[in-house]
């Protein structure tokens, strides 16, 4: 009897592998059926694809090409107020590390007469002092804008 029950289970089997074959290869015959063809891509559909997958930036790693794509970057000068909002208020605007607040007329007309002015302070500014670090941490400003910065700055000290 155990043959029997042996070749009724392999017949079942082979007829249940059967039909889940017949199924998977059915489902696969209707979606290639259904399923639009892409090889008709338009010329503006690959550009616009190409440019919403394109990389956002490059690494340069290379010292001399990063000198050559850094002088390649040109932008408009910043304003003082530009310069201290986005490098200087961090630090001023609350007295960070001990950095003169910048409404404190005290001790912004105490630095500018010991430094000599506005250009000591610029100076001070660009080489960097006590905790504040050269250019105010940003060596893409420019001399100028270091100086538009402390300018500002002792404006709204009232110094």
């Amino acid at each position: 009897m155990s043959k029997d029950q042996d070749k009724k289970f392999m017949i079942s089997f082979a007829g249940v592998l059967a039909l889940l074959f017949g199924i998977t290869i059915g489902i696969i015959a209707l979606a290639a059926i259904m399923t639009p063809k892409h090889d008709t891509a338009d010329e503006s559909e690959v550009k616009k694809i190409a440019a919403r997958t394109a990389p956002v930036g490059t690494v340069i790693t290379d010292p001399a090409l990063l000198v050559k794509a850094k002088a390649a970057v040109k932008r408009e000068p910043y304003s003082g107020e530009q310069v201290y909002t986005t490098v200087c208020s961090a630090c001023h605007s609350g007295g960070l590390l001990g950095a003169p607040k910048s409404d404190d007329k005290a001790a912004w007309a105490a630095r500018k007469g010991a430094a000599g002015g506005v250009d000591g302070l610029t100076a001070s500014a660009i080489k960097g002092k006590n905790s504040m670090p050269a250019r105010g941490g940003n060596a893409d400003l420019t001399d100028d804008e270091i100086k538009a910065a402390v300018e500002h700055l002792l404006k709204l000290s009232g110094a």
